[in-house]
């Protein structure tokens, strides 16, 4: 059974794959297949606060934000390169 965060994770990485190198890319499987997921979490949202972009869709911005990572360091640089503070 996969917990919300699992799901989480596998949804963020869907979304911003683009966004992500060679090395996080394999990084984050890595850290999926292995269940550290919050791991895999943080390099998926460096690689998107780095990038700039893409912007989250509201569902996903819930859910990082209820798992804490919206609260923790990346709320100020996301609302920077997202607009979410506009």
């Amino acid at each position: 059974m996969r917990s919300s965060e699992n799901e989480g994770a596998w949804d963020l990485v869907d979304h911003v794959r683009a966004t992500l190198t060679i090395a996080e890319l394999n990084a984050v499987f890595v850290r999926l297949g292995a269940g550290e997921d919050r791991a895999a979490i943080r390099i998926t949202m460096k690689s998107l606060v780095r990038t700039a972009g893409p912007r989250l869709p509201e569902r996903l911005r819930t859910s990082l934000g209820q798992m804490g990572y919206l609260d923790e360091e990346f709320a100020s640089p996301y609302a920077t390169v997202s607009g979410a503070g506009t």
